[in-house]
């Protein structure tokens, strides 16, 4: 096989045993690698009604054939199990350096499951697996782990992927984090780890990956990455930091917990180009990225002063949600915040989304300084943000409530709570606002692990960017009508899913990368003879198993929505008086995927699609 190993590593830590099976080029071809074979490997070894956080639940690490190839965008991983969030499809997707690593190590997919007695950490080596202990390690924060682990193991070089003290408290919120700042943020699979007694991951490969028209792929490679450079020199400059002002134009940010439309000040305040002025902001790249997207950064603060993780620099997701969201303009909060978030290893997406939902009901009299140890939760308090934080890390007090998730906390509030959590599925919305791209709303409500802003970036074709010609759309639309969202958002899904196996960033296709140009790419690397069509037909594979896994946990049209908050409209700003019509699009998006009234996988679709092993579980 070229651009594979042909090998999973399937580790049991309750008996302590390590057995290597086969990935057939059957298999490859079928679900590409990342989230596709993890979703192949979790729906195949684990009971639907499995507990998120027992021993019989599964966790994989995963990378897919563009790993340690110097393709562009490519420097990325995946891990993925059932979320203790959201109790559906729980993925995550992590960059820096970590994932090519583990592909230089010898293997496609890590697969783990059983719980060890006693903290440990796996050591992935060449070709081998080893579970070693890492008790001394059990309460270090996500930057103590990854240089001790190093040390110990005398070597630089190695690239660790951990989980911090929320992890190993079992927040909800807890994520995985690699070369201390590559969050593998979303839906609660730090917990995962934690429930299992594991720490960390830690890989070093020297392996050469087999590749089958090699100087092809090298002439492809500087290709791609002169385009990248032409087309993303202002991106390069200031990072994400750059999407802060354009974006709140659009009236695509949330602010005030999704309340206002408008916040010009404050987005100046936290946006580019005063974020590279105040944070001296230096470029910072995954492996074999031109783009450069995240930051290096220097605080200077004796008000929030940054220790040794400070060094990495907020990207936008986590500027608007623990900054505009929470009515924060103070950009050196918000980065010690975020330094925070790293060192626990929590989600700032769902961070934020929670101190935003705990500000309103604090405002609202739900909540007082009784419930939130004393912490005066008003709007724009910096010093109140990052507290909580902290006590969401540790899940103490009021922070306990929060690090449960959105649904348990607004449970808990009780009162009118529930009509101010905004989120799918249980998952918190990520910064990107329905009402300003109908079809992001569609997007969110119909995505595997809930509001996801990774499993389909249907907004592009209204900006007229990352268009998908060889699909039919090769023009700009109108973001505010309904017409045609249904398949934008179909193509965008499965093209997600295509990015999220191959592992690819996605931010290639917005800089000129096409659809074309990716197949090619992957056929060079691989040998096979692709059409794009046909990659799309593997990423709607792939989005419809992970449909059937969550069908399995109950999940049906009654769990398609969005929250009540996004059928409020903005009274000013880029997106006023606009509200997603949810159910024409709805139905016709369930009538071009192939799936029944409510939202299940027609039979006749999943055997079009090759998954025929995927139909006796949902049709007795």
């Amino acid at each position: 096989m070229f651009g594979y190993w042909g090998k999973i590593a399937q580790v049991d830590l309750t008996r302590k045993e390590v057995v290597e099976r086969k990935l057939s080029e059957g298999e490859a071809k079928k679900y590409i690698g990342g989230v596709g074979l993890a979703a192949k490997i979790i729906l195949d070894g684990m009971p639907p009604h499995t507990d998120p956080l027992s021993p019989e639940s599964r966790l994989v690490f995963a990378v897919g054939p563009f790993q340690a190839t110097g393709i562009p965008g490519s420097g990325r991983w995946i891990v993925a199990a059932k979320s203790p969030l959201t109790g559906i499809w729980g993925e995550a997707n992590g960059g820096g350096h970590w994932g090519p690593e583990f592909k230089r190590a010898g293997y496609d997919a890590l697969v783990i499951y059983g719980r060890s007695e006693k903290p440990v950490y796996l050591w992935i080596h060449d070709g081998s697996v080893e579970i070693k202990d890492a008790r001394d390690f059990w309460g270090m924060n996500v930057y103590e782990t990854d240089s001790t682990i190093k040390k110990e193991l005398g070597d630089p070089k190695i690239r660790v992927a951990c989980i911090g003290r929320a992890g190993e408290n079992l927040v909800k919120l807890a994520c995985v984090i690699s070369d201390v700042h590559g969050a593998a943020g979303r839906c609660g699979l730090g917990a995962v780890m934690g429930s299992k007694n594991l720490k960390a991951v830690a890989v070093r490969g020297e392996k050469e990956v087999p590749i089958a028209r090699p100087e092809e792929l090298k002439e492809k490679i500087r290709e791609c990455s002169r385009i990248l450079v032409e087309n993303f020199k202002e991106f390069t400059k200031h990072g994400e930091a750059l999407n802060m002002v354009p974006r709140e134009r659009l009236g695509n940010v949330p602010i005030k917990n999704w309340v206002l439309g408008e916040w010009k000040e404050g987005a100046e305040k936290i946006g580019a180009p005063t974020y590279t002025e105040v944070l001296h902001a230096k470029p910072l790249a995954c492996e074999s990225c031109p783009v450069a997207c995240k930051r290096h950064i220097k605080v200077e603060s004796d008000k929030y002063p940054a220790g040794p993780a400070g060094q990495y620099g907020p990207e936008y997701e986590t500027l608007a949600m623990l900054g505009s969201n929470c009515l924060i303009d103070d950009l050196l909060a918000i980065c010690k915040a975020n330094e925070l978030c790293n060192e626990y290893g929590i989600d700032t997406i769902s961070t934020g989304s929670l101190i935003a939902f705990a500000m309103e009901c604090y405002e609202r009299g739900w909540i007082t300084k009784d419930d939130t140890d004393g912490i005066e939760l008003t709007w724009g308090n910096a010093d109140a943000m990052i507290e909580t934080v902290k006590k969401i890390g540790e899940k103490e007090g009021f922070g306990a409530v929060l690090g449960q998730g959105i649904t348990y906390a607004a449970e808990w509030v009780g009162k009118g709570a529930k009509d101010i959590a905004v989120h799918v599925k249980g998952l918190d919305f990520p910064a990107h606002n329905p009402r300003a791209f109908f079809s992001w709303g569609l997007t969110f409500a119909t995505s595997p692990r809930g509001a996801c802003h990774v499993h389909g970036t249907s907004f592009a074709p209204a900006l007229g960017v990352g268009l998908l010609p060889e699909v039919g759309i090769d023009k700009q639309v109108d973001r505010f009508t309904w017409k045609n969202k249904a398949y934008i958002t179909i193509k965008y899904q499965d093209w997600a899913s295509v990015c999220n196996s191959l592992v690819q960033c996605i931010k290639p296709l917005f800089g000129g990368v096409s659809l074309t140009a990716h197949t090619e790419l992957l056929n060079m690397v691989t040998g096979w003879n692709l059409k794009p069509t046909e990659l799309m037909e593997a990423g709607e594979r792939i989005f419809n198993l992970q449909r059937v896994f969550n069908v399995l946990q109950g999940i049906s049209r009654k769990d398609d929505t969005l929250p009540k908050r996004v059928f409020e409209p903005h009274k000013e700003g880029g997106a006023a008086n606009r509200i997603p019509p949810l159910e024409p699009m709805l139905n016709e998006y369930y009538e071009l995927r192939g799936w029944d009234s409510d939202g299940k996988p027609t039979a006749e679709k999943l055997a079009e699609l090759g998954l025929t092993e995927a139909l006796k579980p949902i049709y007795h």
